[in-house]
């Protein structure tokens, strides 16, 4: 029936003689007089069976709006570097009853570094803490550190340090002779600001870097600072990008009943820090404690130094992935493949490659994607 309103109405007009009439979409067009039978519109409409009384006026065909949909076109090359930047700290409980559970951290360093270590892209910085913010220890320790000062002769440990590995075993035995009044927030903030900072501390933190801090104690906090004032300090330092901040527990939890707690009341502070953070935690008795431990490091490869994650959708084929002068292959296992899901590289866990300088960062080209 729309075929035949159509056609007929165009009869009609086509058959009315006039001087001008207006083609389709407006456009005016001169037309030769003719002589013979006019048919009016209400005919056509008779004919048609339409509804209505005839129309006064003379209807109008009209063309249908089609939206056209925008396409963007800015396929420019686009580079994305990578900072992977990680600073780790160790907060360790050093009372009198920490002697056991120290041997057990130290003795399971390795396994919580391993995966740290074996990622060549990470450039870290593992530091040692105490709880102790009184005194420092009866008996001398070369370089104990206290008072947010990092413990040890050498400071901190970084993927150059020769003997790194037994440099950081050994950090993670500080010695129980520290203040039986147990911090754990204040040292934190004391490391991270002068004199610390610009003194003893000089080269460990890095603002652009991802900072981890591994609590390890049987006891609460015990400083001025709240949960609440820590984590705004941190936030602070990270330009208030919470994913810049990665926090895990080693501690007796309120409900393990098989680990024994220091004298202090439950660790309501530290607990209540874990969850502003959405901290990792388990306990320090734990039977299977190296296993845990190096499932932390683990998960923070992972958060750090496996995935990188674009600023916009790129053409996969035209990827280009450099770490100094080394071109990294697009490769499952030893190399990066591209997940649309995440808009993210993920790196194989076989992934290697040769040393470069300190600070040599991951380089990520690539046309954006037309969308």
């Amino acid at each position: 029936m729309k075929h035949g309103f159509v056609s007929l109405q165009m009869f009609a007009l086509s058959s009315v003689t006039q001087p001008q009439s207006q083609a389709p979409f407006g456009r005016p067009r001169s037309q030769p007089k003719r002589f013979g039978l006019r048919i009016s519109l209400c005919a056509a409409s008779f004919f048609l069976l339409a509804l209505g009384a005839c129309s006064p006026t003379t209807p109008k065909l009209v063309p249908q709006q089609v939206d056209k949909p925008e396409q963007v076109t800015d396929v420019s090359d686009t580079k994305v570097t990578f900072s992977r930047d990680l600073d780790i700290l160790f907060v360790i409980d050093d009372s009198g009853s920490m002697a056991g559970h120290q041997q057990n951290l130290a003795k399971n360093s390795q396994l919580f570094t391993q995966g740290i270590v074996a990622n060549q892209i990470l450039d870290y910085h593992i530091g040692v803490l105490t709880s102790n913010m009184d005194d420092p220890p009866w008996r001398p320790v070369p370089g104990y550190g206290w008072r947010g000062e990092l413990h040890g002769t050498t400071k901190f440990v970084t993927r150059t340090t020769t003997g790194g590995a037994s440099i950081l075993e050994t950090n993670m035995r500080p010695g129980t002779d520290g203040s039986a009044s147990e911090m754990f927030f204040s040292p934190v903030q004391a490391a991270l600001t002068p004199p610390n900072l610009q003194g003893a501390n000089k080269g460990f933190y890095r603002p652009q870097a991802h900072l981890a801090i591994v609590f390890v104690t049987d006891a609460d906090d015990q400083s001025r600072l709240s949960a609440t004032d820590l984590h705004k300090f941190l936030l602070q330092l990270k330009g208030n990008d919470p994913a810049k901040i990665i926090v895990y527990g080693v501690h007796v939890p309120t409900n393990v009943g098989n680990c024994d707690r220091s004298g202090e009341p439950v660790p309501q502070k530290l607990e209540e820090f874990f969850r502003l953070t959405k901290a990792q935690t388990f306990s320090l008795c734990e039977p299977d404690f190296g296993v845990k431990l190096a499932a932390l490091g683990a998960d923070l490869v992972r958060k750090v130094g496996s995935i990188l994650y674009l600023t916009r959708a790129p053409q996969p084929k035209t990827i280009v992935v450099t770490f100094g002068s080394q071109v990294i292959p697009n490769d499952p296992k030893k190399g990066w493949v591209y997940d649309p899901t995440r808009n993210a590289l993920v790196f194989g866990e076989e992934l290697d490659l040769k040393p470069e300088p300190t600070g040599t960062q991951v380089q990520v080209s690539f046309t954006a994607a037309k969308y």
